[in-house]
């Protein structure tokens, strides 16, 4: 899925859910790469959970459910690996907020988890609901919070250049 420049959709947007817009970027090339495909991911959800529902409708036999199955499952395991990453970045910079950014990480992946595990018999409504929440905890967690950890890895990294 192609991410153009522009702002936020909202959810009557048949096409992305978020589309990513330069205001996000924290400046660490790998960490912007890896929310950019959480986007991407948010984005590949919300179109199959449309997609699926309307090929699926009007067959019981074959739960719209079932075809989300794999991108839900891409979607759980990038956000842990991505989750790691960031992770890894604090501690070696010495994050004082560790502790409360890795709660708030904790926190979201239970829900995902949670929430996939249960995705089989969800409803559509539901299925929307849960992309309207990766929406808003995607954008609230990178505009606003990973935003706070961006100063001390320029610290770090100017102490690097500066004893080298």
């Amino acid at each position: 899925m192609k991410l153009t420049n522009s702002s936020v959709t909202n959810l009557s947007d048949d096409t992305d859910l978020i589309r990513w817009d330069p205001k996000f970027a924290l400046g660490i090339p790998y960490i912007d790469e890896q929310h950019k495909h959480l986007v991407e991911l948010c984005n590949k959800l919300y179109t199959e959970v449309l997609a699926s529902r309307l090929k699926y409708e009007n067959d019981n036999s074959a739960p719209w459910q079932n075809a989300l199955a794999g991108t839900l499952k891409e979607c759980v395991n990038y956000v842990t690996n991505h989750f790691s990453s960031e992770e890894k970045l604090m501690k070696l910079v010495s994050y004082e907020q560790f502790s409360e950014h890795k709660k708030r990480h904790d926190e979201f992946t239970n829900k995902v988890l949670e929430t996939a595990k249960g995705f089989s018999s969800m409803n559509f409504s539901d299925a929307v609901k849960f992309c309207k929440f990766l929406y808003d905890w995607i954008l609230s967690h990178i505009a606003h919070e990973d935003k706070l950890y961006v100063k001390k890895v320029v610290e770090y990294k100017q102490a690097q250049a500066k004893s080298q």
